[in-house]
C-alpha cells in the first residue's frame, strides 16, 4: 500500500469519528458516504477520491446543525486531504 493510502486510511478512521450521537443523523449518514463513495473507493483516481471527499465534507461543515467541534475537526481533516491532493499531483 502507498504512502498516500496509508494517509487516506488514517483520514478515513478520523471522518468516522463524526459517528457520534451528538451530530445529526444526516451528516454522520454524510460523512460515511463520503468515506466509502470517494475516500476509499480505489475505482478511481487518486486525485478525484480526494478532491470529492473535500466537496462532500465541505457541504456537511455548511450544515447550520453540525456541532462546532466536529465543524472543526471536518476543517482539519480538509486541510490534510488539500496537502494529499498536492502529493498526488
Amino acid at each position: 500500500m502507498s504512502d498516500i493510502e496509508t494517509k487516506l486510511e488514517q483520514i478515513a478512521t478520523v471522518i468516522n469519528q463524526i459517528d457520534d450521537p451528538k451530530v445529526p443523523r444526516n451528516i454522520r449518514k454524510g460523512a460515511k458516504e463520503s468515506c466509502e463513495n470517494w475516500l476509499l473507493n480505489k475505482a478511481k483516481e487518486m486525485d478525484v477520491r480526494i478532491a470529492m471527499t473535500q466537496n462532500k465534507l465541505e457541504e456537511l461543515y455548511e450544515d447550520p446543525n453540525i456541532p462546532p467541534e466536529f465543524g472543526t475537526l471536518i476543517l482539519m481533516i480538509n486541510t490534510e486531504l488539500e496537502k494529499l491532493l498536492r502529493e498526488s499531483m
